[in-house]
């Protein structure tokens, strides 16, 4: 019997006077982090996750094979843009 476990990144970073922390860049050159993105923080206990925010546009295709070959219209191409304007305008008031 095999056990496959994902090895954590264990790293040290430091906080500063305002808070802020460092996201080492091999981890978030890994999980496709960049500039401007946002992060949900969510505490668990003692323990603190940095979540990736998925914007809408990023799921784009996850449906692919059932709409293969089709296009959506442009009044679904309207509603996609404006979902994704309204999820992140409620992440910013979060």
């Amino acid at each position: 019997m095999f056990l496959w476990v994902e090895l954590a990144l264990v790293e040290t970073v430091t906080v500063t006077s305002k808070g802020q922390v460092t996201i080492p860049s091999r981890l978030r050159r890994e999980l496709g982090i960049v500039e401007g993105e946002r992060l949900l923080i969510v505490r668990e206990g003692n323990a603190i996750k940095i979540i990736p925010v998925p914007k809408l546009s990023k799921l784009a295709g996850v449906d692919e094979e059932v709409f293969r070959g089709k296009k959506p219209s442009e009044e679904i191409e309207a509603v996609r843009r404006e979902w994704t304007k309204e999820f992140e305008k409620r992440i910013r008031q979060a």
